[in-house]
């Protein structure tokens, strides 16, 4: 009976673990002095890297606002709604696509365009976890040399 309990525990314990952000670099809310190349997002799980969206946009935020990481994701909050579903629009983006060659991975790529000019910036995502169950997030970083 134990075992059977245990088993059941551990097959719930999959069934709830979602593909949900872990950490990233640069880090959520982080304000970098050196423009970065890349941006890296960890999952607590295994993500459907072809299946999922991965973008990254220039934030339109006040530089009074960069030091409140509230005020940031309250202001990217309708970006992500409006952008992250669309399509054809890499000439709005910063990045330059997904690097993550694995076709699953609890780590994706993104690589950024060179040139990129101080400012606030989303990164924002729909993965769909190798579970089948679908995450919405993003987080904003500052790069201010």
């Amino acid at each position: 009976m134990k075992k059977a309990l245990f088993a059941f525990g551990v097959l719930l314990g999959l069934a709830l673990a979602h593909a949900e952000y872990k950490s990233s670099t640069p880090s959520a809310n982080a304000t970098v002095r050196t423009a970065p190349r890349s941006v890296v997002i960890n999952f607590t799980a295994a993500v459907e890297v072809r299946l999922s969206t991965f973008k990254v946009y220039p934030l339109n935020a006040p530089e009074e606002a960069w030091g409140s990481p509230t005020r940031l994701r309250r202001l990217a909050q309708p970006l992500v709604r409006e952008v992250l579903p669309l399509r054809g629009d890499a000439a709005r983006r910063v990045d330059a696509g997904v690097t993550t060659s694995a076709r699953t991975s609890k780590s994706v790529t993104l690589a950024l365009k060179p040139g990129l000019q101080p400012g606030a910036y989303v990164v924002m995502w729909k993965n769909l976890g190798v579970d089948g169950h679908p995450e919405t997030d993003f987080f904003v970083f500052i790069y201010k040399p």
